[in-house]
């Protein structure tokens, strides 16, 4: 992580020497900007690496605003285009005429400050962070979800390999067995969650941001959080016992489990649709279907005013998935697990619900 940010660092760094071409008579070179009578100077300049890059200007350029960027390219070199604008609207108004107020408005033009309005009228208090917080928190919960139920998923195939699972079948029912399955690793995945955010607010509370999260009160989010994580875990953890149960190895497994996990994944590949337009028809089936609702539900209640019914009809859809899947996973772990040596056939499921 920290690598990454140094690199980004230093490909957004401001390059040292940037040389242009000005056809018009009207730019002219300053600490940064250097100034070239040809193409062909500019290139051999670029070439031996005396600019980061340069910039021709044609003699049409008042009418048609046309310039031409000329760089090397390369992995982390990024084209200096507004600080290239910047200095073309400094040389434009160094010779307007107009009043220095009016050139620092044009080159600033706005300094916004946004004020938000509740339903009452009133002015909110600003809490950048804590809008931040419950995508924090959608995400965690996915991430907490996916990697419980996938360590379920090991958890089955490695003690059907290994012959562990026939002397615990000796001592116990199928269904005790995936129970106390579901629920250990649960109960693991619930507490990895609370050591995650316990770990990460005590950090904040050493910097400067102490005193904004101690503004941050518990939201409609944080609520929902708590039955949109099991039930999802149960709906994700079910599913992957479906496929772990018949499964022989851990690759057909993992193979079987593809499916849900990018169904699990994908409102974080929409994101940037949600986050526009989160009363779309997009964001409004991905709240109904039961693999994608909790991430789903829990970003558009931090964007948007999500009806009760929607949050409602969500949670119902989203429990009846969860005992439908439990009750199909029992009958199939109860058929698939003592099975060994046989590859995963879609037909063969409709075999395992009747047994």
């Amino acid at each position: 992580m920290f690598t990454s940010g140094y690199v980004m660092q230093i490909a957004t760094e401001s390059p040292q020497n940037i040389g242009f071409v000005d056809e018009t008579g009207i730019m002219q070179p300053d600490g940064i900007f250097i100034e070239f009578e040809d193409i062909g100077d500019a290139e051999h300049a670029l070439l031996n690496d005396e600019i980061h890059s340069f910039f021709t200007i044609p003699p049409d350029y008042l009418e048609t605003g046309r310039v031409v960027l000329y760089s090397t390219g390369g992995f982390f070199s990024s084209a200096p285009v507004d600080l290239i604008e910047a200095f073309i609207i400094d040389n434009l108004l160094r010779d307007s005429g107009a009043d220095e107020t009016l050139v620092d408005r044009i080159r600033r033009p706005a300094d916004m400050e946004r004020i938000t309005l509740n339903e009452e009228g009133e002015v909110e208090e600003k809490q950048e962070v804590g809008f931040l917080i419950p995508y924090a928190v959608a995400i965690l919960m996915m991430l907490s979800i996916m990697t419980t139920s996938g360590y379920l998923m090991q958890g089955i195939v490695a003690e059907k390999e290994n012959k562990t699972v026939e002397i615990l079948l000796s001592s116990l029912s199928p269904e005790g067995l995936l129970t106390g399955k579901l629920i250990g690793f649960g109960s693991a995945g619930l507490l990895q969650i609370c050591v995650w955010i316990c770990s990460g607010m005590l950090v904040l509370s050493l910097t400067p941001l102490a005193a904004i999260f101690q503004e941050i009160q518990i939201s409609l989010v944080m609520i929902l959080a708590i039955p949109y994580f099991i039930l999802g875990y149960l709906l994700f953890a079910g599913s992957m016992a479906c496929v772990a149960a018949p499964a022989s190895t851990m690759k057909d497994a993992q193979q079987g489990a593809m499916v849900f996990t990018m169904m699990g994944i994908l409102p974080i590949m929409l994101l940037g649709v949600i986050i526009a337009a989160p009363d779309s028809t997009v964001a409004r089936v991905l709240t109904y279907i039961p693999y994608t609702a909790p991430t789903t539900t829990l970003m558009r209640v931090t964007l948007t005013e999500v009806p009760v019914y929607e949050i409602a009809a969500s949670l119902l859809i989203l429990t009846i998935s969860v005992f439908v899947v439990i009750k199909l996973s029992a009958r199939i772990f109860r058929s698939a697990i003592l099975m060994s040596g046989k590859k995963i056939r879609i037909r063969d499921i409709s075999e395992y619900l009747k047994r």
